[in-house]
């Protein structure tokens, strides 16, 4: 079977690759110059045993193969066919050499240590991660995903087929792995067991769905987001292990319908996510049973004024949701809290409301 060439984003493959056709060429050499000595003792040693040293052979088809050839240490008129040996031994040696020479030089044109070192440097943080989101594939839709994953400043790992979609991330330092997201292997190398979630946006509902069941039947734990291509595949994907499915063609009728509708709407959620200075997002936190707010009220809490956090609406642990909750309500463990602040405002009230997140 052909060999796979290496991936030319990826330095560190070149750089094997390289290496192994170094590795390939001194081998070569050494057994050219290993014959080569052998060839002239085995001669010597039927014209007249112990007449030529295996060391004297050695020197000779060293300064022979190189074409240095400083003197003659073996009297090649005292052995027949030594002569004719030696004219081929400078055909492979000479072609050997060239081998070596280029194949070293190949390895430090092409090998980028600078980018060698930091490959290495992101797999050993792909080895050391945890609590991350893995994407499977960074298409027009991943990529969005990945754009809001780095905003929230949160770990992921993305994997994909496509090397061209992959190199600008390696690039910012996002960790990435370049294979199928349904092998077994690739979503272990990312770190599967390890993870905090993991989103599949393939534009294929049937690998979304081999995604879906791998991940859940490798850990039961995990938070499973996956998009839908067909609305028909909605169900499907749940039934399979999704935690939620996505349907782009249904969020774009909404958000189609939502800017004829309520255009000031949309356009304040629009520029509250694109304000790169004020930085906001709708979040979540969920009360733990060892919050320093267990107990309190909203108002007791005071989580604006020391999270910097609007709640706007909080889900009981029997899943009611309140969507104006007054002051008056009580965090209990379980309690979701849904509120408006920035990336550092939300861990801070994940701090104080006892989520494992904070």
């Amino acid at each position: 079977m052909e060999e796979a060439s290496p991936s030319p984003n990826n330095p560190i493959e070149v750089y094997l690759a390289s290496r192994r056709r170094v590795i390939v060429a001194l081998v070569v050499l050494v057994s050219v110059l290993g014959l080569g000595a052998f060839g002239y003792w085995y001669l010597a040693w039927l014209q007249m045993p112990g007449l030529w040293s295996f060391a004297d052979c050695v020197y000779f088809t060293a300064i022979t193969i190189t074409t240095v050839g400083f003197e003659e240490t073996l009297e090649l008129d005292l052995v027949p066919g030594s002569r004719t040996w030696t004219l081929a031994l400078l055909v492979f040696g000479i072609s050997a050499n060239l081998y070596v020479v280029s194949s070293i030089t190949s390895f430090f044109v092409e090998s980028d240590f600078g980018n060698v070192r930091r490959y290495r440097r992101l797999r050993r943080r792909m080895d050391e991660i945890l609590d991350h989101y893995i994407v499977c594939g960074v298409g027009s839709t991943g990529i969005h995903v990945v754009g809001e994953l780095r905003a929230m400043g949160e770990k992921l790992v993305c994997i994909d087929q496509d090397e061209a979609h992959l190199h600008e991330l390696e690039r910012e330092g996002v960790l990435t792995l370049h294979g199928d997201a349904t092998d077994d292997e690739i979503l272990t190398k990312a770190g599967l067991s390890r993870a905090r979630g993991i989103v599949a946006t393939m534009d294929d509902d049937k690998t979304n769905m081999f995604v879906v069941v791998t991940a859940r039947q490798s850990n039961p734990n995990l938070r499973i987001v996956t998009k839908a291509v067909s609305p028909s595949a909605v169900a499907k994907l749940k039934r399979a292990g999704a935690d939620a499915v996505v349907s782009p063609a249904s969020i774009g009728g909404m958000r189609l319908a939502s800017e004829m509708l309520r255009p000031q709407v949309v356009r304040f959620l629009d520029e509250m996510l694109r304000d790169k200075e004020a930085n906001l997002r709708i979040e979540e936190a969920q009360v733990g049973p060892s919050g320093d707010l267990v107990g309190k009220s909203l108002r007791e809490a005071g989580l604006r004024e020391r999270c910097g956090v609007l709640v706007i609406a909080v889900r009981s642990p029997e899943g009611k949701a309140d969507y104006v909750p007054s002051g008056d309500l009580v965090l209990e463990p379980g309690t979701w809290l849904i509120g408006i602040g920035g990336p550092e405002d939300i861990r801070r009230l994940r701090r104080a409301v006892g989520d494992r997140r904070g």
